[in-house]
């Protein structure tokens, strides 16, 4: 099953490695995506704590637009505070369709930034997605 993105430019430089990541992620599913209007890709790194640190949780929301799958959001999570006050806090998050990104302790970020961020991310996240760091659940709505 692959995932019939809309290709008319996405806000932020999203790679083919990225699509392929999150067609393969799909696959792997038994989600009937004809009757979905939203799908949820949840990357969880099972080792990822507060005390030990790790490979962030990660967060990708897609929506189905009129000709295609759209970026809704990506987000980066990390722990937040110490010991048993940790939480799990947004890190990065990049709203495609609002053109709003935000860096924890940056704020918002003008959009050549988070194109430049954006990248950088992205090559890490692919990274640790092939090095097989992350559990993966996908729901739908």
């Amino acid at each position: 099953m692959t995932i019939p993105f809309c290709r008319d430019g996405f806000a932020l430089p999203v790679t083919p490695a990225l699509l392929t990541q999150l067609h393969q992620t799909l696959t792997n599913t038994t989600l009937d995506q004809e009757r979905l209007t939203q799908l949820t890709f949840n990357f969880r790194s099972p080792t990822y704590s507060p005390e030990q640190g790790g490979v962030h949780p990660v967060e990708i929301r897609l929506i189905r637009g009129l000709d295609g799958w759209l970026f809704d959001y990506v987000t980066d999570f990390s722990y937040q505070g110490l010991g048993q006050d940790a939480e799990l806090d947004k890190e990065l998050d990049f709203n495609f369709l609002d053109g709003e990104h935000y860096l924890q302790g940056w704020g918002p970020l003008p959009t050549a930034e988070a194109q430049e961020l954006f990248n950088m991310w992205q090559n890490s996240f692919l990274a640790y997605a092939q090095l097989g760091f992350f559990t993966v659940t996908v729901s739908g709505d």
